[in-house]
Order: structure tokens, then sequence, then C-alpha cells
């Protein structure tokens, strides 16, 4: 297949990564990077051009001024650039911006767990979808805000991308890894079939607190058509822990991910990887990836039924309750308390008309919060 124009929305932290590492594959097309008008986009076009020509390669990237918030100019631009893929990683607000609160307040929001986060990380995706669907679009779309609960959402809808990107395929290496660094076989030869929701990827990076109860899952690894699972104790690996740099530095392992399950979407041979929320379902799963699709990977010992309810059971471990038919989300009354009581933010539920403008309040009340707490937030 010939390679693909990519339309990149959104040069944050993971944006920036994803670029960086885009413009040194000769796999990868023209690119298109998207951003406010008002930002460094230029500038950081530039930067990974240079990078990349100083590594020997020669990619074709332009800027795009894009602002998907206003009406028609997402679908306007896709119109222009009729890209072959189209990956958006904007949200209302980073990840990781509780990390640089005082510890005691720090481990109070960790305890709402990440869905409490959602009002900021559904909207935009929305947005996109809705833009992609007044195209006519029939490319391919990834999204990588919290794919795990915001594509489901999305899904419910009928506006789920083909995939979300990272969370579940960058807890994969770690154990295909460690297995390679204990039993001397080789690393591309050790394959893993591992579903599991975004909730669990702290007990895979982290030391978990004693007693705390993790998220259900399936694990099975196999070595030249064999189950290897208990032999090398994979259950013990994949819980040991493997400390990570805390903040954006986890953007180059997101846009790792990223880029290698895009170069297998055009490619004929197919891949067995592992991505979250394929075609809107919960969580993630091992797929097949090949000319476009992404298809659930057979699993012995496991139904596809039973891997969808591993993950739909594992919504609550990041605050969510369900995920009604009409989209709405419903959080856990821990993350409810939790939000109230530290914020003020109020929010049992949310629907997808109404997240943009709980977004934007859930903004508002934490970064009041932070100056209470004598925080200057970038």
């Amino acid at each position: 297949m010939a390679n693909p124009t990519v339309m990149l929305i959104g040069l944050g932290h993971l944006g920036s990564a994803m670029l960086e590492l885009f413009a040194r594959d000769d796999a990868i097309g023209p690119i298109v990077a998207c951003d406010l008008p008002d930002r460094d986009g230029e500038a950081r076009c530039n930067l990974a051009r240079l990078g990349a020509l100083a590594q020997g390669c020669r990619p074709e990237i332009r800027f795009q001024p894009l602002d998907v918030t206003v009406e028609g100019a997402l679908a306007e631009a896709v119109d222009q650039v009729k890209p072959d893929l189209v990956l958006s990683t904007v949200s209302m607000q980073t990840w990781w911006l509780t990390d640089l609160l005082p510890a005691p307040q720090r481990e109070r929001l960790s305890e709402a767990r990440f869905g409490a986060w959602l009002p900021i990380h559904f909207p935009l995706t929305w947005r996109v979808m809705k833009g992609l669907r007044e195209a006519d679009y029939d490319g391919i779309a990834l999204t990588a805000p919290f794919p795990d609960v915001v594509n489901c959402m999305l899904g419910r809808v009928g506006l789920a991308p083909l995939a979300g990107v990272g969370n579940l395929d960058e807890m994969v290496p770690k154990l295909q890894h460690l297995i390679a660094e204990k039993t001397g076989i080789p690393y591309d030869e050790i394959v893993i079939y591992l579903v599991a929701h975004h909730s669990f990827e702290p007990a895979v990076f982290s030391a978990v607190a004693p007693g705390r109860e993790f998220p259900p899952y399936f694990l099975r690894v196999e070595h030249e058509g064999r189950e290897i699972t208990n032999e090398v104790d994979a259950h013990f690996l994949l819980h040991t822990p493997y400390p990570l740099p805390d903040g954006p530095a986890w953007s180059f392992l997101t846009a790792g991910s990223s880029l290698r399950l895009v170069k297998a979407l055009f490619s004929e041979k197919p891949a067995l990887l592992h991505a979250p929320a394929p075609g809107g379902l919960p969580g993630g799963y091992p797929v097949v990836v090949s000319s476009g699709k992404i298809d659930l990977a057979p699993i012995e010992g496991l139904t596809a039924e039973d891997a969808i309810a591993i993950n739909e059971a594992s919504h609550s471990f990041d605050g969510i309750l369900e995920i009604a038919a009409d989209g709405t989300a419903r959080f856990t009354d821990t993350t409810t308390g939790i939000m109230k009581e530290e914020l003020g933010f109020d929010c049992p539920s949310l629907h997808p008309e109404e997240a943009e403008e709980r977004g934007r309040e859930l903004i508002r009340r934490f970064r009041e919060y932070a100056v209470r707490l004598g925080v200057n937030l970038p």
C-alpha cells in the first residue's frame, strides 16, 4: 500500500512526540499537522523537519491552523487534505497536571480515579468525530484521549473511530521485555494476548498499595504455539513494578505505540498488536491489524463476549459506573464525592451534549483549586 497521508490533530506534548517519530519513519507519507492558530505549530513542524533531516529522513510536513470547535472547520480541512488517516490527540487539558499538586491533594484526587477527568477528555474527540462525519470521511480515524471510555461513549451514538491508541499496547512491551530477559527467548518470539482496561495500568507500572483491588484482566503467553504463561511466571512479571517518569515524558511511549499501529494499518501483512476501544468497545484487546482494518484476535480459552465483559467490569476502577445507550457516562459515588468535596465539582453523570460545558467548569474549578494550594499551573 502507498505511504499514507496523515492528518495529525493537536500538537501538545503527545501530538508533538508523534510528529517527531512519524517524521523519522519512511513508511509515513505527507504529514499535515494541525493546531490552534495562536499556538507554535509552525515552529514545531520546523523542529520535526530539521530533526528528521539530521537523521537522513526526508519528511513532507506542513502546518495547518485548525480549531475543531469552529463549526465546519474540520470538515473543510479534511476536504482539502484528503488524508488517509486522521489521528487526534486534542483534549481540553492535559492529563498530568494533577502531578504538580502537593502530595496530599494529588493522592486524594487520584482516589477519584482517572474517569473523574472525562469531562475534559471527551468533548474535543466528540467534535472531531462529528466533523469527520460532516466531511463524509471514509478513511481511518484514531484517537488518543482516554479511548477506553471516550470511544465507548462515542460508539453508543454511532461515532466511534476505528480504535484508540496507547494504553493497553503500552503494557505489552514491558511484559515481553521481562520474559525475554528472564528466559532468553527472543523478544519477537514471545506472543502476548492481554485483555485489560486503562484502569489496569497502575497495576503494571507502579508499586500498588497493599490491599488495593485490581481490575479483572486476561493474560495468555505463547512461544512457538505453546502456552508458557505459568511457566514464565507471566502474571508475576506483569505486576512487577517498572518505574517510569511522571508527566509528559510518557508521550514518547504512546507515540511509539501509535506509530506501530499506523504502519500496520497500511501493511498487507497481518500483525498481532493490542489496541484500546476497537470499534468503540470498552477497554483494550489483542487485535489483528492490516489493510486498514482492526479485528479482535481470537484467543484460546476466552470468547470475545467474555473479553468485552472483563473490560465492562473494569470501567468502575476508573470511576465510571456505566455508559448508557445514549452515551451518558455515570460516575461512581466515590468519584463524584471526591470531586465535589475537593473541587466543588458536582457531576454524577455526563451526557455527550453537555460535556463541553462541564469540561470548562471542571478546568476552572481545578485551576482555582491549584491557586488555593499555591500551585502555578502551566
